[in-house]
């Protein structure tokens, strides 16, 4: 299962949080007979680089793919991403050329988590439990956080010592983390404050959470931001206002909230999709800002029709990009997607943008005008990291970008 967030500064997944101690451990990662009713019949592209053809062979996969481009590729910026190729996974830039690649990091120990400013380009991020910034080519390194001290094995170490979930404010002034709760990193004093700290019950069985906070994604206006609350009964997602030290917004929810978010260009609300089914139910809502009132756009239908949806965006012209199929029958593992378009209500002028579908899907990158998706497809083996598909939304050739990566970013 992927880490808790694989996201840009509008845009997240949001990891599960659990019920046992057990439990606990599994969810707070992401969750991870069917066709889109009138879609083209296209088979699942299941694809893979043919560097790792032999081995995914071996496993069942077909690789379909050239790594031949068929045509020019010119990314709207550069990709970061981690890679473990070669030894400890590191941060890489992809040039928008969508071939040269330049390692940034080189620590001893694998980059557990990271995220990029849009502004200037510096990298924040986690390596042996220490917070370090670097500037873009990963110069000037600088340790804002050192945590390293903590034992990995300790019973409280997930809970109150393990820093993670780092996010930079659109602006690129202010660096949200998690260590024992959620912490504001002011970049143009250095000085950490804690906002919230999670609260615990230690029994004899374990540290179960009262709440366990954990940043999500901040606002457009860079004075909110989604923090998900876990506890023992589930999770919920609720915005904090950032300047007054206080949430100001609960968004409605059952039991649990998942699996992908995403803030409206103007703020006012939070669009949250889920393609999976189980402990949590497949679809589509729309989150007021304000209220955190619900409106499902796509979900359980009186028509028995089960709707299937990743990873959406809406885009500044009023309409939404996302990941759709639908089943009338639940299904007994997840389904091929299909990139999509819709009016905002999710369902008025829906429209298929590409003729194959995509399955295994860890995660998706999305250009900011929805002019194309960077999709990272997961090996048949598991795993958080799989090759990174190139697919427009004009139905141009896939092409294949990388052969191992995962934590895509953009960068500026």
């Amino acid at each position: 299962m992927n880490d808790l967030l694989q996201s840009r500064n509008i845009r997240g997944e949001i990891g599960l949080l659990p019920i046992k101690r057990v439990f606990l451990l599994l969810l707070i990662a992401l969750v991870t007979g069917c066709n889109y009713p009138g879609a083209l019949q296209a088979p699942t592209i299941d694809l893979v680089s043919t560097a790792v053809a032999g081995t995914l062979a071996a496993e069942g996969a077909d690789p379909q793919a050239s790594t031949t481009p068929a045509y020019a590729i010119t990314l709207p910026r550069p990709v970061f991403f981690v890679s473990g190729s070669g030894g400890a996974a590191q941060i890489w830039r992809l040039e928008t050329d969508g071939t040269t690649q330049i390692q940034i990091t080189d620590e001893p120990m694998t980059i557990d988590g990271y995220d990029i400013s849009l502004i200037d380009g510096s990298i924040a991020y986690v390596t042996d439990n220490q917070l370090y910034l670097v500037d873009a080519d990963g110069s000037n390194r600088r340790l804002m956080v050192d945590n390293a001290a903590a034992d990995p094995e300790a019973e409280d170490y997930f809970h109150r010592q393990r820093i993670s979930d780092l996010r930079f404010s659109p602006d690129g002034r202010m660096l949200a983390y998690a260590l024992n709760g959620v912490w504001i990193l002011d970049l143009t004093t250095n000085q950490a404050t804690q906002m919230l700290m999670n609260e615990l019950e230690e029994t004899e069985e374990g540290i179960f959470p009262e709440a366990f906070y954990v940043p999500l994604l901040w606002a457009p206006d860079e004075e909110r931001l989604l923090v998900t609350v876990g506890s023992s009964q589930g999770s919920s997602v609720s915005i904090l206002n950032v300047k007054a030290g206080q949430f100001v917004t609960d968004l409605e929810s059952n039991d649990v909230l998942c699996c992908q978010v995403s803030w409206t260009p103007d703020g006012s609300s939070v669009l949250v999709a889920s393609p999976y089914i189980g402990i949590i139910e497949p679809g589509l809502w729309r989150y007021d800002a304000d209220t955190g009132k619900r409106k499902t756009l796509a979900g359980f239908g009186d028509d028995g029709l089960f709707q299937f949806v990743g990873w959406p965006l809406q885009l500044t012209n009023d309409s939404l990009r996302y990941f759709y199929t639908s089943s009338t029958e639940i299904p007994a593992q997840d389904l091929p997607l299909f990139m999509m378009s819709s009016d905002l209500d999710g369902e008025t002028n829906r429209v298929q943008l590409r003729p194959d579908s995509f399955s295994n899907i860890g995660e998706v990158l999305w250009a900011e005008d929805g002019s194309l998706a960077l999709i990272v497809q997961l090996k048949p083996s598991g795993g958080t990291s799989g090759s990174v598909i190139l697919a427009y939304s004009d139905g141009r050739q896939l092409q294949n970008l990388l052969i191992e990566a995962q934590q895509l970013r953009w960068g500026p």
